[in-house]
């Protein structure tokens, strides 16, 4: 090689070695910034605190509420009202956040002489945008709040305080005080309705979102305050109505009512509305609490109510041409498994109503017709593998000497079984292909339990038949391995149908959590002994290569099982130090380990057994949607499977409701009044 190419190789490998270099600073910088923000709040809050005892510091004044220190500082330098803290607080926030009389006294002498200090902001990331209504609302001052926006000289800034977002990292999703950021949301949200009353007195729009797109009902449903949901749900469709009642103004307004969406219909940047939202956290008192507030009492006769369950928000839509729906709740609670939720009463009747109009006949046809495919498989295999051997000798000398096809009539009905599997995977595949395209691969693999375990053994099972017949054309000897993989994988595929009855369905469940849960997780342990043993009795046989260590791995998982030649272990040359780890081998692995197997496979048995109707409920759910999710609009709407009722182009569930305790009074007809009483005034 030339003294040039040499130069350029060496070029080469610098530039690579200096990029490599380059990459890891990068992300050594990165990870020590993220480090950095998280020590930089804690450290802010610390400085903070220091500076709130230095002495001369309007800081200081402020902590120790010496109002004639404050108005000393204040006056001597104005400037010192825009002062900064560590995290972006000025004077006025501290004032409130103490919150005494004497601090809320020095807040409106400050805000007096200082109008501006009242929309004043929190100016660094971890509490940016909060002003001092927050604070007040925070505080549960509602005499501050009404201050702060009905004081004469505040009046100017009444829009810039209710628009007023606080949306620093201590305010995001997911952190304790995520409230929605405006003052409106906070109030709401720490469950103050007569600071409420307040904030919309002034002019506050109920109709704000955060920058996650919640309204404030999306909110209330976040924090588990179905009261307030009540209240403000009642005072938005209050604040709908006309001023007056000229008719042309009222014939107008309802034709612009008809163009808003309900505040309880609207979708947040997720998709949600408050309804499937509480499906989707999985809060069960919530979700009854929304069901029940929207239901219609058609008519009552004693303790039987016939009563309509609108369907929107919660049942499957029907989707319009290449445009997709929102998800109802139903498809949320069985995509994320809230057994809590699929429980309620009229989600069990939602589905018994599927299973009973369209469901159970389709579920059934499809075992069947599954089922004979299956059987038309395995006649098909053991027709394929039939051959005419001839045997010579007996006992243990018998020899396979010839071995001929079989006859014409067996080989004809073979090759008809090929085809007829080869068709039927390849129907069930672009079935498969045709739900894949109309819901998105995403939402087609996102689905849980039943329905995912359906949609996977179905695209296994007939690309395992696809790369069979391949394989079978170029005659390659990989067919027999492909054909082992097709049939486990399709008998396999009938627990699918085993899971809708409730006799067998828990324990396909029970399975499928052994072994992902507790067989997991002991295989996880299992591979470091196994790993380790093997390597030390590799050493002490002085086996031979890599062949010699697979031998040794053999002889420690057969030894897990019980199988294995003390003999051998004493003739090494290290035969007491062989014994001694294989006896703490089988006293660690056998005996430990497996034992701990069993008692873990005992828990997952008894808390499956214990919530076994549960599990049936939402497994059969799942099966449900999934049979409706493959149905066309058409299919969907025919008459015999149609499990709803119309009223005024809306879709509602009817269900009769019995009520045990409607005639729990005296008897004299008192109780009855008293309890009309209560009623009324809950």
């Amino acid at each position: 090689m030339s003294t040039a190419e040499n130069e350029k190789s060496t070029a080469a490998v610098v530039n690579i070695w200096s990029r490599f270099r380059k990459s890891l600073k990068k992300e050594e910088n990165e990870a020590s910034n993220e480090q950095d923000d998280k020590n930089s709040v804690l450290s802010a809050v610390e400085r903070q605190t220091e500076n709130s005892r230095k002495g001369g510091t309007i800081w200081e004044a402020v902590r120790k509420a010496d109002e004639e220190a404050f108005k000393r500082l204040v006056t001597l330098d104005p400037q010192n009202v825009n002062a900064r803290g560590p995290v972006g607080e000025c004077p006025a926030h501290m004032l409130f956040l103490y919150g005494t009389d004497t601090h809320l006294n020095m807040a409106r002498y400050l805000i007096k002489n200082f109008p501006y200090t009242i929309t004043q902001i929190y100016n660094q990331a971890e509490y940016y945008g909060e002003v001092v209504l927050h604070i007040a609302i925070i505080k549960r001052n509602p005499t501050m709040v009404e201050w702060l926006l009905g004081e004469d000289h505040n009046v100017a800034y009444q829009e810039q305080q209710l628009t007023a977002a606080a949306s620093g990292n201590f305010f995001k999703v997911g952190r304790p005080c995520y409230y929605g950021e405006t003052p409106l949301a906070f109030a709401c949200c720490t469950n103050q309705w007569n600071i409420v009353e307040i904030l919309l007195k002034y002019g506050a729009s109920m109709d704000a979102v955060d920058s996650n797109g919640n309204t404030v009902l999306h909110l209330l449903v976040i924090h588990n305050l179905p009261k307030m949901y009540t209240k403000f749900k009642e005072r938005w469709i209050a604040e709908q109505e006309p001023d007056n009642s000229d008719d042309e103004e009222d014939e107008l307004y309802q034709i612009e009512k008809k163009r808003i969406v309900p505040i309880w219909k609207r979708l947040n940047k997720d998709g949600f509305t408050p309804l499937t939202l509480a499906a989707k956290l999985g809060q069960a008192e919530m979700f009854s609490f929304l069901l029940e507030e929207r239901k219609i009492v058609q008519w009552s006769f004693g303790p039987v109510a016939c009563v309509l369950y609108p369907l929107d928000q919660v049942d499957l839509e029907f989707r319009e041409d290449e445009l997709e729906s929102t998800a109802g709740a139903l498809e949320i609670i069985v995509q994320n498994a809230h057994v809590e939720l699929i429980m309620h009463p009229r989600m069990i009747d939602l589905v018994n109503k599927k299973w009973e109009r369209f469901a159970r006949t389709i579920f059934f046809n499809r075992f069947l017709v599954t089922f004979s495919y299956l059987m038309v498989f395995l006649v098909t295999t053991i027709l394929d593998q039939t051959r005419i051997e001839t045997i010579e000798g007996d006992g243990d000398d018998a020899v396979v000497t010839n071995i001929e096809p079989p006859g014409m009539i067996i080989q004809v009905i073979c090759a008809f079984g090929r085809l007829f599997v080869l068709a039927g995977a390849i129907w069930k595949g672009r079935n498969e292909i045709k739900e894949m395209t109309s819901l998105g691969v995403k939402k087609y693999f996102q689905t849980t339990g039943s329905g995912l375990l359906e949609n996977c053994l179905s695209l296994l099972f007939c690309l395992c038949i696809y790369i069979v017949n391949i394989l079978r054309m170029f005659g390659m000897r990989a067919e027999t391995a492909a054909l082992a993989f097709a049939s486990i994988i399709g008998w396999g595929y009938m627990l699918f149908f085993v899971m809708a009855f409730r006799l067998t369905g828990p324990f396909v469940v029970m399975i499928y959590e052994m072994l992902f849960n507790d067989v997991l997780r002991f295989c996880v342990i299992y591979v470091v002994f196994l790993a380790g043993f093997s390597q030390t009795f590799f050493v002490l046989f002085e086996q031979n290569g890599f062949g010699g260590f697979l031998v040794s791995v053999k002889q420690c998982f057969l030894g897990m099982l019980g199988d294995f030649d003390l003999d051998a272990y004493t003739e090494t040359s290290y035969r007491y130090i062989s014994v001694s780890l294989l006896i703490f081998y089988i006293i660690v692995v056998t005996i430990l380990l497996l034992n701990l197997l069993v008692a873990m496979m005992g828990d997952t048995y008894g808390n499956i057994i214990e919530g076994a109707t549960q599990v049936w409920h939402l497994e059969r759910a799942r099966i449900v949607f999934a049979i409706e999710n493959e149905m066309s609009n058409e299919d969907r709407n025919l008459p015999s499977n149609k499990y709803w009722t119309n009223i005024d182009g809306e879709r509602y569930l009817q269900v009769e409701e019995v009520d045990d305790k409607a005639f729990l009074g005296d008897g004299d007809g008192e109780g009855g009044e008293e309890e009309q009483k209560k009623e009324e005034s809950d």
